[in-house]
């Protein structure tokens, strides 16, 4: 695969059985990174994607299947009800109507990332948006929102422009266009979680001046292609993830 297959546009493929391969293989991925990143806690978590197909159907990994090991065929397509309609029909996917929230609150929202990371829900417990007090907070600048409790609608939480949610005492949901989008918003954010919380433990630092950073904030495009290397390095290293 060449370093330019993964986020130029012009790769992707242009029928939905193509797209769809792509999208599932993404999610295997993800998974995959996450939980060599120690991400994933007990069955707590979802990362689920649209199905390109005409019918309104996400995909998502089945609870019971370890991220590490998650297979391109261990993974279920729902309705919107969060009913399976593909692969394994005994299993549950806890916590899809949030998902599936998130999903309908925008149109670019056709992959939603939440996990239970260690430092993006210990910082989600301040109830605060993320701070620039360096450059990794710098690549979210403006793209934070937060949502002080589960009353509040998630598309007013997300609001027009958002692609992380800072969900008070629950962690990071974030969301993209595609998989490799969201999951580096996702990445990114429990990386500028960690600095916060080491900055402000250590006696805190000033936040860095928007007008010098102007140029800094990730954008679909440099999110997709920041994941690039993880997401080839894991496809390298996994040859049963396509099984």
């Amino acid at each position: 695969m060449s370093v330019t297959t993964l986020h130029s546009a012009d790769s992707r493929p242009s029928d939905a059985s193509g797209e769809r391969a792509r999208r599932k293989l993404a999610l295997a991925v993800v998974l995959r990174l996450f939980a060599e990143r120690g991400y994933e806690f007990g069955f707590n978590g979802h990362i689920t994607v649209r199905d390109p197909g005409p019918e309104e159907t996400f995909w998502a990994n089945p609870l019971g299947v370890p991220w590490a090991h998650t297979r391109v065929s261990d993974l279920v397509r729902l309705d919107a009800a969060g009913t399976v309609v593909e692969g394994f029909r005994d299993t549950s996917i806890p916590g899809f109507h949030s998902q599936y929230r998130f999903h309908s609150a925008r149109e670019d929202a056709v992959a939603v990332v939440h996990a239970h990371s260690p430092h993006g829900f210990a910082w989600s417990a301040l109830g605060r948006t993320l701070p620039v007090y360096n450059h990794d907070g710098a690549l979210l600048s403006g793209l934070v929102s937060v949502r002080d409790s589960f009353d509040v609608p998630a598309a007013e939480a997300l609001g027009d422009t958002a692609r992380v949610v800072v969900q008070r005492s629950h962690g990071f949901v974030t969301v993209g266009q595609s998989l490799e989008e969201a999951a580096f918003y996702f990445v990114a954010a429990e990386r500028a979680a960690h600095a916060a919380l080491t900055i402000e433990a250590a006696g805190g630092a000033p936040e860095i001046d928007p007008a010098t950073i102007a140029s800094w904030p990730l954008t679909p495009a440099t999110a997709r292609a920041q994941f690039e290397n993880d997401y080839l390095r894991i496809v390298a290293q996994s040859p049963d993830i396509e099984d």
